[in-house]
């Protein structure tokens, strides 16, 4: 286990919130921390997240974080945390998870969740059958978050905004023209932008004089390698980012004027520091609530295909064998949607 931050002292309301991963809903989950810090009392109370390890470090640098503790062991290791958080007498505790793990801790600590995530797992299943979605599907992954914070709040009144998640990663745009990012992989194959086609914007991009900073993931790097895009980011001078610490990653992303991105966690992270985003969205839509936020970000997706969505996560290869539904956003319409927003003026030093 990591612990990062100071332990909870003296008489502070000391609440606990529970979510292991994966990194897009804990940026959205910190945007959420980050509003109720901003409430009245917050003062008064000291939050401790758990989550997996190896986001440890990054969200110990969330708004509205107090603490975090690391976890990455098996059976044995989830009873002693259990044992330690027992211990510790939270006066809240949180559930913003609500899988099995999170269940067999709080059985494990004696302890029912003040609070528990919403899930929405049986009405996307069903409009992946064809139908409409429905009422759960119009509340977005931010506002299930957002539904916990009355819990940790206490019931006092919440601000309407937040300053960005991880603000304190957030750093000035470089001078010069402005640097675009793009982050072109996914988990699953099925939810990549053809990189024939990020290829063209980059090689498009470079020719008009501009910046652009690539960041894989990891284990990206095999199909990144041998393909046209890596060759034209070769060709074009473009920064490749890969393999470094996610707290160096947020803040690479908040120097970027933009990140054209899929369906994945770099997306939420780098709203989490204030970038926009032009998400692309393939085997996923937009009620599936991970669409983009930042009222400059942009969301394009193929009107019209009736195989959308094809999958709950986009974790299914596509039946048409074409993918469609991404290879049909052309470079130039990425590019006349990322206009407006290269255009803007740098931000500033984050106060």
């Amino acid at each position: 286990m990591i612990t990062a931050g100071p332990v909870p002292e003296g008489c502070m309301r000391s609440i606990l919130v529970i979510r292991f991963g994966a990194l897009g809903d804990l940026c959205l989950l910190a945007g959420a921390l980050a509003r109720a810090a901003r409430a009245p009392g917050a003062a008064g109370r000291r939050v401790t997240l758990v989550t997996k390890a190896a986001f440890a470090p990054l969200l110990a640098e969330a708004a509205g974080v107090d603490r975090v503790i690391g976890f990455s062991g098996g059976l044995g290791d989830l009873a002693a945390l259990a044992g330690r958080l027992r211990r510790e007498r939270f006066d809240t505790v949180i559930d913003a998870h609500h899988i099995l793990r999170g269940h067999l801790l709080l059985v494990l600590m004696g302890r029912r969740p003040d609070a528990r995530l919403a899930k929405d797992t049986a009405a996307r299943l069903a409009v992946l059958r064809g139908a409409a979605p429905g009422a759960v599907l119009a509340r977005t992954m931010r506002d299930r978050f957002a539904d916990l914070l009355p819990a940790l709040t206490g019931g006092d009144a919440l601000p309407d905004e937040a300053p960005a998640a991880l603000q304190r990663l957030a750093r000035p745009c470089p001078g010069g023209s402005p640097v675009l990012g793009l982050a072109p992989g996914a988990r699953w194959p099925s939810k990549r932008w053809p990189e024939a086609h990020a290829a063209r914007l980059v090689r498009d991009h470079a020719a008009q004089g501009g910046r652009l900073r690539i960041f894989l993931g990891p284990d990206e790097e095999a199909w990144f390698a041998a393909g046209p895009l890596a060759a034209a980011a070769r060709d074009t001078g473009a920064e490749v980012v890969q393999g470094r610490p996610l707290v160096e990653v947020a803040g690479l992303l908040s120097e970027c004027a933009a990140l054209v991105t899929n369906d994945s966690g770099l997306l939420h992270l780098a709203e989490a520091v204030g970038t926009p985003v032009v998400a692309l969205f393939g085997p996923t839509v937009r009620a599936f609530g991970y669409a983009p936020h930042l009222p400059a970000s942009r969301l394009l997706e193929t009107d019209g295909l009736d195989c959308r969505p094809c999958s709950r996560n986009g974790k299914r290869p596509c039946h048409r064998g074409d993918l469609a539904c991404l290879d049909r956003i052309a470079p130039d319409t990425v590019a006349a949607a990322l206009a407006p927003l290269l255009a803007l003026p740098p931000r500033k030093d984050p106060a």
